[in-house]
């Protein structure tokens, strides 16, 4: 096994959180782009792709050749409502031919932003879910995967192989009554995730949606002085779709967690056993992509057969 460099600044958010969207954390910032974005680089050299936030512009969504369509949690594709009267405008002003590099590259961007969000938007206008009358969305997270549900259930309209989403909880840095704040975040992500595995069992297309959760880093296992928790690394996430072999827990689990042993580092710090490639992979290659090594950099570093789960996906029919 080969020795690599650590994360950046292991007890920073921002840094955590640009670890988890990039998976390759010795490089600061957003330079490597986010790994859903290079996912879908790899992916569509091959499939119809296409990749959505839910929560403003996120790295994990955006490739070197991957752009991040933007869609509002309440309002979906958000369209210009005036511009019917101001379209010949834009289209002078996109087409012209600039002298410096940036304006026609802001120019670009700017025609293709808009032609997306009316394209989108004309599409999703048309779009009455399976489960509407029941799903009334009250949470921002049960916003969020409202408006995923039906750009799934405009997939044909779309042309759509492969689709990439990212939806975004906050609310976990519970350095303060930790357990009133979880039954909160808890329960909300239970009804959201109910709602919106019902939609794709009624769309029929629940064997092809994988959700996977990741965070920044996880929390201390013993209290601080607030009945609240500190900042921590490992803790465990949960994957679920059609195609899972649910109802396991994968890699080890109870003896991560036992004082004294390799993995802890004092006050309840669990040092990870496992990389956010150990599911990560699995799911890109179920996905579709070529090579694994060359979306995720430092999967050179862990073992392929110890590291990485291998049977995460029911064997296909």
């Amino acid at each position: 096994m080969q020795t690599s460099k650590k994360c950046l600044k292991l007890f920073s958010h921002s840094h955590a959180q640009t670890a988890a969207h990039t998976l390759h954390c010795q490089i600061p910032g957003v330079a490597p782009r986010g790994v859903g974005g290079r996912i879908a680089d790899d992916i569509a050299a091959r499939h119809q792709t296409a990749s959505f936030s839910l929560a403003g512009k996120a790295t994990w969504s955006g490739g070197f050749d991957t752009n991040t369509e933007i869609v509002h949690p309440t309002r979906g594709a958000v369209r210009y409502s005036r511009y019917a009267k101001v379209k010949e405008t834009v289209l002078n002003i996109t087409s012209q031919q600039y002298g410096g590099v940036f304006c026609e590259e802001y120019a670009k961007l700017f025609q293709e932003a808009v032609d997306s969000s009316e394209h989108l938007g004309t599409l999703l206008d048309k779009v009455k879910l399976k489960t509407e009358s029941s799903w009334k969305p009250l949470t921002d997270l049960s916003s969020q995967l409202y408006q995923v549900a039906r750009l799934i259930q405009s997939r044909v309209k779309r042309s759509a192989e492969r689709d990439f989403f990212f939806v975004q909880i906050g609310g976990f840095d519970t350095h303060k009554v930790m357990k009133d704040t979880l039954d909160i975040l808890f329960a909300d992500m239970n009804d959201s995730i109910e709602k919106f595995v019902a939609e794709m069992k009624a769309q029929n297309v629940f064997d092809s949606v994988v959700m996977a959760t990741e965070s920044d880093f996880g929390r201390t296992l013993d209290k601080n002085g607030n009945q609240g928790t500190d900042h921590g690394w490992g803790g465990n996430q949960f994957v679920l779709g059609g195609s899972i072999n649910g109802k396991n827990i994968f890699n080890e689990f109870l003896s991560s967690y036992l004082p004294g042993t390799e993995q802890d580092a004092g006050r309840g710090r669990v040092i990870p056993q496992y990389p956010w490639e150990s599911m990560m992979v699995p799911i890109a290659e179920w996905m579709g992509i070529a090579d694994a090594s060359t979306v995720f950099p430092n999967l050179k570093y862990f073992n392929r057969s110890s590291h990485i789960i291998n049977n995460l996906f029911k064997p296909r029919a």
